[in-house]
């Protein structure tokens, strides 16, 4: 019996041994109930010199950008280490205030605030949520050398030192998260976002684990620059998001000692592909632009003409009314080709064309079939975008078996939005 994690529950899978290509789970590490001692350790070494100890001076003002609640980092213990190294410091509570940075995802509610960072330092700091859309809480800094124009959440601005918190993962254009990406674009307006996301990033070389070479991640890391003192504590989780290692120093050097740790557990390498891959979305899952990285993640194991079954509940359905809007004008009436999506983007003929860039990629990968299994509540949409769907993963693997004859082999990918292949 084999079991796929589908959101907060389980389901569980019958299949033949002789049919099962491989289970790929994250290869086994070794996390610390002490999440704490890693974390402080890590901020007392940073990994290039320059960390807490070396850039605050008593008296300065403080603002920790941390990501949003699509991401299971457990940002309130992070935040927390941080801020009581900053007590030692010399740094009052009152001269912190945390943003949360889901760059154009919607602003986090009060719940999802609380949830996501504790009552207790809700009580100690000012938290706020950014807001990509709202002028208002912008500032624009000027253009990078690709000519993004860099707007900054003002709090960021302002403060006297900035820390990044987030957690490292690959990314299908960026690379991988975390380090410059928790600034853009997660504290960054929606014309940073757009160009960066979009123009910069409609290449074949903005792509999942790469880094050196990649305009978009070279792009972010270059906003960063616009900055004044910046740092990171990044962190790599387990499949359980418990804290196996965190890094600390400036936000290119974190996120670089962390990459290579990650890889080694989420990296993974297959002699050959898969008839079919049956994938979660886990754990990136609130709505269908969340799942597209498992989508295209998958289409690298599975043979061409195969069949990709991911299930993802999309529990917010097609998430933000701008992404609703950008997926009917960009899938309906009928799916577009690469080289008509591409025409589109350029035309202006899609608005937004930061996630027009997650759905380039996905037509551009789509050279094997997909059913998604989510909640039922999506079927209306699905439907109406094009999107074969079923309603249990067994149906869909009985159809794709049907299709592809019972000697077809199965490829299971628990945790389809952070596995991914290593080149």
């Amino acid at each position: 019996m084999l079991t796929l994690p589908y959101g907060n529950e389980t389901i569980e899978l019958n299949l033949p041994k002789e049919r099962l290509l491989g289970y790929l789970l994250p290869r086994h590490t070794a996390s610390s109930s002490d999440a704490d001692s890693i974390l402080h350790e890590a901020i007392r070494n940073p990994v290039d010199g320059v960390g807490l100890r070396s850039a605050v001076k008593r008296g300065n003002s403080v603002v920790i950008i941390a990501d949003d609640y699509t991401r299971p980092t457990p940002s309130g213990t992070i935040c927390r280490a941080i801020i009581d190294e900053l007590n030692d410091l010399g740094i009052d509570d009152s001269h912190v205030t945390i943003l949360a940075a889901g760059g154009l995802h919607r602003p986090m509610n009060e719940q999802e605030i609380r949830s996501k960072f504790g009552d207790d330092l809700i009580q100690r700091v000012q938290i706020r949520s950014h807001d990509a859309w709202d002028d208002a809480q912008l500032e624009y800094l000027g253009e990078t050398s690709r000519a993004t124009p860099v707007w900054i959440n003002r709090l960021v601005v302002g403060a006297d030192l900035r820390v990044t918190v987030g957690m490292i993962t690959a990314h299908f254009v960026a690379g991988y998260g975390s380090g410059p990406k928790t600034i853009m674009p997660g504290a960054s307006g929606y014309r940073t976002i757009f160009h960066n996301h979009g123009v910069v990033s409609a290449t074949p070389h903005a792509r999942i684990g790469i880094t050196k070479g990649n305009p978009c991640w070279e792009d972010m890391a270059e906003v960063v620059g616009f900055l004044g003192s910046t740092l990171a504590v990044d962190v790599v989780l387990d499949p359980r998001n418990q804290i196996v290692a965190a890094f600390h120093g400036n936000p290119v050097s974190a996120q670089k000692a962390g990459i290579s740790l990650y890889d080694s557990i989420y990296g993974l390498r297959l002699e050959k592909k898969a008839d079919i891959v049956l994938a979660s979305a886990n754990p990136m899952h609130a709505y269908l632009d969340q799942t597209l990285k498992t989508i295209i993640h998958t289409s690298m194991f599975v043979k061409d003409e195969g069949t990709r079954i991911v299930a993802s509940p999309c529990e917010e359905l097609l998430g933000p009314p701008f992404l609703r809007e950008l997926y009917y004008s960009s899938l309906t009436p009928r799916w577009p080709s690469v080289e008509e999506y591409s025409k589109m983007m350029q035309s202006g003929a899609v608005k937004d064309i930061a996630d027009a860039v997650g759905i380039l990629k996905f037509l551009e990968t789509n050279k094997s079939q997909l059913t998604l299994v989510c909640d039922r509540t999506f079927d209306d949409d699905l439907n109406k975008l094009g999107f074969a769907h079923k309603k249990t993963v067994k149906e869909a693997l009985d159809e794709a078996t049907l299709r592809l004859g019972k000697d077809s082999m199965v490829l299971v990918v628990p945790y389809g939005a952070i596995t991914h292949p290593v080149f």
